[in-house]
């Protein structure tokens, strides 16, 4: 009985140490896998730069701008001078829209968006004896078509040129006058007819 226990003992102590052995080298194979400090730096200085600055975005955009015209006399058969539009000032107005960026190579996007395009001028005569004011507001639907450049990671610089073709939706004239009564008057006037219908514009 003491003969197999020893020879029992035997057996099981070197399926132990059989099984350390065996297992000792697979977990320092896992360890010398991990990478170092050194490899993790060489691997994010090899990493390969983005090829473009994304691949969808969708916006929505609010631009103010002082917009103004240049008048001229229509020289043809049935022109007219300009007459007191000659005085005509600008003015600041928005135009609103929604828009579709999208990547084409590293640092150039093309631009698709639909909006309403606004611009606005006016006009004044403001005395002790009599007031007439009014201003005039142009409504387009706009589809701005832009190629756009950008530049940068953490903070980006973005330029682009295009043309915005406008459909033209309607005037918007509102006045304000004096009476003979003495008391001012406000009115407001919407013109959907004697414009160009259809219009393009350059765009930056």
């Amino acid at each position: 009985m003491r003969l197999k226990a020893n020879l029992t003992d035997f057996i099981y102590g070197g399926l132990l140490l059989l099984t350390c052995l065996i297992i000792s080298p697979l977990k320092a194979q896992i360890i010398s896998n991990t990478p170092t400090p050194e490899d993790k730096k060489e691997e994010i200085t090899n990493r390969p730069e983005k090829t473009a600055p994304s691949d969808t975005e969708i916006y929505v955009g609010i631009s103010p701008m002082y917009t103004f015209r240049t008048l001229v006399t229509n020289e043809g058969l049935f022109g007219e001078e300009v007459g007191d539009r000659e005085n005509e000032f600008g003015e600041w107005v928005s135009s609103y829209g929604v828009g579709l960026r999208s990547g084409i190579s590293k640092h150039f996007l093309l631009d698709f968006g639909l909006g309403v395009a606004r611009n606005r001028e006016a006009f004044s005569i403001d005395e002790p004896d009599s007031l007439f004011q009014y201003s005039s507001t142009y409504r387009h639907i706009a589809i701005p078509i832009q190629i756009g450049y950008t530049y940068g990671q953490e903070i980006s610089f973005f330029t682009s040129i295009g043309v915005m073709p406008k459909a033209f939706l309607s005037q918007r004239k509102d006045i304000l006058y004096r009476d003979e009564a003495g008391f001012d008057v406000d009115e407001k006037e919407i013109i959907k007819d004697e414009y160009q219908q259809f219009l393009v514009d350059a765009i930056g």
